[in-house]
């Protein structure tokens, strides 16, 4: 869009001039601005505003009605019209007259009680309480709270300005110079400007703003997880060697950068640089979907002042789980015995070329809210991806930075590996070693190269087989070389790059002229508020961040939750019940569209939980956006396969088995009636036990499903390979 309009392609951030930008004090401040008004709100709510009757109370009453048909055809009392029961039915209002003391409180009410009543003929608040309850008959206290609680969104909200108020404005704002009946141009600005309700259009710019700093929280939580996590989490990418487990290393992954975009990227990087194998790639990415729902799900927690609430909260957020969890029983085993997926995507992905700079492609994945968001991420808390990098990639014994030929690294195999190039080389005994060391032709990849070699003695079976793989120069052979005894190690390629052709014995040679050690000693933290100006150490600064970006983030929802109460009421609040409840498949483009946008399912589904939770969304129609949200957030994957420098058919193979992952998972869970009734029933099932045992079952879900589960499978997996 920005091209159509003859902008930048790219979104640069302008830090503004040499020295510091205050970024991170920006969102200190920011945090501390919801903080505040959050607890302003909640002080006022609980002590100061007149109470209102809930939709679970309401609904009681409503369910005891339908047990006195005399209550039933009372009519109103007149004490019922103050402001405090104005939002109250005829029916629970019959249902209160039907209590103990209360049918002597008018004379109609007590000739209705004792029988004397004119029962025959009801007056009109009595016929309609029993159309309302003819309405609700046969639903249960859940079915009907959930009704309830719809209705209090689409009722009309009746903050229309009257007539006379309008005409008052356009007077006072014209000095009485425009006439209100015969008014021009100027008088009819005037007369709109009468009808806005600045007070909703101050709630709206207020929810940007808090939408703002919820993506900000966001950004700042998942670097909080990634240096709780520390450096062992890096290596998790290491541990893969079957389907499970690298299922359970991607649901972990992208619980700790909260992220399944992120964690994909990640995956397909790995792929792209001979990481990482397609095989387990494409198990990890069904594990990164799974990962994905935890935002949601802690963000349902934050209900427990309801039990109704949070029993809608819980099924919108577990929904979305249910949904991953069972596409994944489905399609991994299938994949594990056939691999469909990796075969389907090979021939749509086997034309595809390596990004080249030198050709002119930029290569440079496209961001659409990343330019606006980490610059402020980064002035709190700034995580060193490099150091992970070479932590997952297992390069901290050393990286060789020469660039070494495929015949010269076929060269080095032959001597630190087994086997030769006919049959193949086995390297499974250099420290260390994993299947994505090799490169293309069956060698050793150049940045595998090792610093030093050192050959056998002329006793053994050979040199070659006896050669010793160094990323350093070994200690017993340190001190002889300092003291210029002649045992200096040899250069294993000549001038014009051609390897020793015949080693000799207990001989030491350099095969990498330039390589770095220590790579992964450097700390994760590398900068922002928490390192410049507080000191903090990696693990500390992760703690910090994430306990403030948890408080940030129901501090946020809150907000935001309570600004559309007022502001999506009445008939804004029916369009967009009709919008979202128009179709299905239409949802499933509209939940796609806003991921594509915010290239976060995270941020779509956590949005949308609380709508679900105060119920002015239905599970049903909550469930076909979160499966556009799936879909949507498969398009990060796709930008980082176009970016690959290396192996762009395996990089694009993960993308498009991501975005096939999600589409059949679709076609199977959500067409057929029947079997969107599995993931729907789950759901509710799992509101229900919310409602019925409180936080501690929603909390054990979440840990057990998220944490304690995946963690056993990946202990077990580390163990087995020790």
């Amino acid at each position: 869009m920005r091209a159509l309009l003859g902008g930048a392609k790219e979104v640069h951030h302008d830090p503004g001039p040499t020295g510091e930008s205050g970024e991170g004090e920006a969102v200190i401040a920011k945090f501390c601005v919801v903080y505040v008004l959050t607890a302003s709100i909640m002080v006022y709510e609980r002590f100061f505003r007149r109470r209102e009757v809930s939709a679970s109370e309401r609904a009681k009453s409503m369910l005891e009605s339908r047990q006195n048909s005399a209550a039933s055809m009372l009519p109103l009392p007149k004490e019922s019209q103050d402001d405090s029961v104005n939002s109250t039915t005829a029916v629970e209002l019959a249902a209160t007259a039907a209590q103990p003391g209360v049918c002597d409180s008018t004379a109609e009410q007590a000739a209705a009680c004792s029988g004397d009543g004119d029962v025959e003929n009801p007056p009109a608040g009595a016929t309609a309480a029993e159309e309302l309850a003819d309405e609700h008959q046969g639903l249960t206290e859940e079915e009907l709270a959930d009704k309830l609680a719809q209705e209090k969104w689409t009722r009309d909200s009746g903050d229309h300005q009257l007539e006379e108020h309008r005409r008052a404005f356009v007077r006072r704002t014209s000095c009485g110079l425009v006439d209100f009946d015969n008014r021009g141009c100027v008088g009819g600005v005037l007369y709109f400007l009468s009808g806005v309700n600045w007070y909703k259009l101050a709630l709206v710019v207020f929810v940007v703003f808090a939408l703002w700093v919820f993506l900000l929280t966001l950004s700042v939580m998942g670097t909080g997880f990634k240096l709780l996590g520390g450096k062992s989490s890096a290596q998790m990418f290491d541990v893969v060697d079957n389907p499970i487990s690298a299922l359970m290393v991607g649901v972990l992954a992208t619980v700790l950068v909260q992220s399944s975009s992120t964690s994909t990227s990640i995956i397909i990087s790995l792929v792209g640089a001979n990481e990482l194998s397609v095989r387990a790639a494409v198990f990890m990415v069904m594990g990164a979907n799974i990962g994905t729902s935890v935002t949601n799900t802690i963000v349902a927690l934050g209900y427990f002042a309801s039990k109704n609430d949070l029993r809608r909260g819980f099924a919108a957020a577990t929904v979305h789980d249910l949904f991953n969890w069972l596409s994944v029983l489905v399609l991994l085993p299938i994949n594990w015995i056939y691999p469909f997926l990796e075969k389907m995507t090979y021939e749509m992905a086997k034309g595809q070329s390596p990004c080249d700079e030198d050709a002119g492609d930029k290569c440079v994945k496209q961001e659409f809210i990343k330019p606006f968001i980490s610059p402020y991420s980064k002035g709190v808390v700034q995580y060193d991806k490099k150091v992970a990098d070479y932590v997952s990639q297992g390069y901290c014994a050393g990286q060789c930075q020469t660039k070494l030929s495929e015949d010269q690294m076929a060269a080095v195999t032959a001597l630190v590996c087994e086997g030769n190039a006919e049959a193949g080389f086995d390297c499974h005994n250099l420290p260390g070693y994993s299947d994505s060391w090799m490169c293309d032709g069956g060698v050793l990849c150049s940045k595998r190269a090792p610093a030093y070699v050192l050959t056998g003695n002329s006793t053994d079976a050979g040199a070659a087989a006896a050669a010793r793989y160094l990323h350093a120069l070994p200690e017993d052979y340190a001190g002889v070389v300092k003291e210029g005894l002649g045992l200096e190690p040899q250069p294993f390629f000549d001038a014009a790059g051609a390897p020793v052709a015949d080693p000799t014995p207990a001989a030491l040679y350099r095969t990498c002229d330039e390589y770095k050690t220590g790579l992964c000693d450097k700390r994760l933290l590398k900068g922002g508020l928490m390192l410049d100006d507080w000191h903090l150490s990696d693990g500390a600064a992760g703690a910090l961040a994430v306990v403030m970006s948890l408080l940030s983030l129901c501090c946020c929802l809150y907000l935001i939750v309570y600004c559309l109460q007022r502001i999506v009421k009445g008939a804004a609040a029916r369009i967009l019940r009709r919008v979202v409840g128009f179709n299905g498949y239409v949802s499933i483009v509209i939940g796609c569209v806003i991921t594509i946008l915010v290239q976060s399912s995270s941020i779509t589904t956590s949005t949308l939980t609380p709508l679900c939770a105060v119920g002015l969304i239905p599970l049903e129609d909550m469930f076909p956006l979160t499966l556009g949200a799936n879909v949507g957030t498969t398009l990060t994957g796709i930008m980082a396969a176009t970016v690959v420098a290396s192996n762009p058919v395996e990089a694009w193979q993960v993308a498009l088995c991501h975005l096939f992952f999600n589409i059949f998972g679709i076609a199977i869970w959500y067409p057929v009636p029947l079997m969107r009734r599995v993931p729907l029933g789950g759901a509710r099932l799992l509101g229900r036990l919310t409602a019925r045992y409180g936080w501690p079952f929603p909390v054990a879900y979440t840990s057990i499903v998220f944490f304690i589960f995946p963690a056993i499978v990946y202990g077990i997996t580390v163990a087995a390979q020790k």
